[in-house]
């Protein structure tokens, strides 16, 4: 141990830098007046690292080579992993009785259903979204492309969600009946089974620091958003901008499911409101006209009244230009790309597709063509046509940065470890001699230092499997 206290710690005069770092990296507005705290954990890390200097610390997180373990290591101490299966109650009878019975009676001709569970921690949450699933609309789902994707900034914590065990404290709120229909018993622990497993899938993503709605980080065109105990850590102007973000990822009609400390009403009026007993909903509703409501709601909902319309777009794209009504100019292959986002952003992913193949009965050789045309596919449960576009993006241009990335997560998610494995490793070889700051092609504005950084942290997460 290198001595370091927190009361020396929280007056040095780096602290206040260091601080701030760990605000904007984390968007955890929570340790602004926490700085006891803040000071506790940072020196636990200083003990770790043999440093006794805020100083020499602050040098460390902030080294683009050795940095990255370090803050991974210091979001674990900051986050809190406090969760348990079926958390708050009155938030799944929500789901059971209003949402998912409206995102199933809306999504019977594409038989698809997208959910993410924001700030999932070690996973119960998402696992618990599948169990419902399967056991209260197991009929009415069977065939259909199912995907739950559960997302944190902690890797340890994606790691744990990942492997899928728990202890019996993370079942304090589950039915014994539950728990031995669908876990197996491992020890002293308990082991999802693969039926309640297979449909989630867990990935890094920082709310505050990562774009969304985005197609390429498999966060776009969603049914349901969850994204309960998060944003209350963070300041009120972080949470004014992600709300207009979470209204763009979902689909017209999609639902939004906040934890039951954080509502703020105002901040939602793009919403319509829906209050049930011990939850408040948000739902997307775009189309003009009174909204559909879901039936029947249970004794004691109420409505609130639609919000005001119309809504400014969230992010401005390039307008398309206008053209006489007797021309039909095709449209520039960067203007289709872009049209091909602006589709999936929506989930109107036939759409997206035949955009896609539009762009390829143009040019049967356009690697970016093929690369859209597999993320689209991968959204509509086409996993085969996914990964043979993945390859043939990469066979027509093998400088071409994402298909191998992308085809990397594809791979992880089947379980393919080592074949993922070498994909992450391909991108990092392609990444070697670009600089840290330039952005990439196609990237949401994803820098080589910032890609570099994600895939070493799956890198992480394929060692820890």
């Amino acid at each position: 141990m290198t001595g370091v206290t927190p009361s020396t710690l929280a007056v040095d005069p780096f602290f206040a830098r260091l601080k701030a770092l760990v605000i904007e990296t984390t968007g955890m507005a929570f340790y602004a007046d926490k700085d006891e705290d803040l000071a506790r954990i940072v020196a636990a890390r200083m003990g770790e690292t043999g440093l006794s200097s805020c100083a020499r610390y602050l040098d460390l997180i902030m080294d683009s080579v050795r940095g990255r373990e370090e803050m991974d290591a210091l979001v674990a101490e900051l986050t809190i992993g406090e969760t348990y299966f079926f958390r708050h109650k009155e938030q799944f009878d929500a789901l059971r009785d209003i949402i998912l019975p409206d995102v199933l009676a809306r999504n019977e001709s594409v038989r698809r259903l997208r959910i993410w569970s924001a700030g999932c921690a070690t996973g119960p949450e998402p696992y618990s979204v599948s169990i419902l699933l399967r056991r209260e609309f197991g009929h009415r789902i069977a065939g259909w492309h199912v995907s739950i994707i559960g997302t944190d900034i902690n890797q340890k914590f994606l790691a744990r969600a990942r492997d899928g065990r728990y202890d019996e404290w993370a079942f304090r709120a589950t039915s014994d009946e539950i728990r031995r229909e669908c876990f197996e018993p491992v020890g002293k622990q308990w082991q999802i089974r693969p039926e309640y497993k297979n449909c989630v899938n867990f990935q890094y993503h920082n709310l505050t620091r990562n774009r969304f709605p985005s197609l390429l980080d498999n966060l776009a065109g969603l049914d349901i958003i969850i994204c309960r105990n998060v944003v209350i850590y963070f300041s009120r102007e972080t949470v004014e901008a992600l709300v207009p973000c979470f209204h763009e990822t979902l689909v017209d009609g999609g639902w939004l499911v906040m934890g039951h400390a954080e509502p703020n009403i105002e901040l939602f009026r793009n919403f319509r409101t829906v209050n049930t007993p011990g939850a408040v909903l948000y739902q997307r509703i775009d189309r003009a006209g009174p909204a559909p409501r879901p039936k029947p709601l249970p004794a004691g909902a109420l409505p609130l009244p639609e919000p005001r319309r119309p809504r400014p777009p969230l992010r401005r794209r390039p307008a398309e230009a206008s053209a006489p009504a007797t021309e039909a100019p095709k449209p520039a292959p960067h203007e289709a790309v872009l049209r091909i986002r602006e589709l999936a952003d929506q989930g109107r992913w036939t759409e997206a597709l035949a955009a896609c193949d539009g762009l390829l009965a143009a040019n049967a050789l356009n690697a970016r063509a093929h690369f859209y045309r597999a993320l689209v596919l991968e959204q509509m449960g086409d996993l085969e046509g996914c990964e043979t576009s993945l390859r043939r993006a990469i066979y027509l241009d093998r400088h071409f940065v994402l298909p191998h990335y992308h085809l990397g997560l594809f791979l992880w998610r089947r379980d393919e470890l080592p074949a993922a494995s070498r994909s992450f490793r391909n991108v990092l070889a392609l990444l070697e001699r670009l600089p840290e700051d330039q952005a990439l092609d196609d990237g949401d504005s994803i820098t080589v230092g910032q890609l570099r950084e994600t895939v070493g942290m799956h890198l992480d997460l394929i060692g820890a499997s």
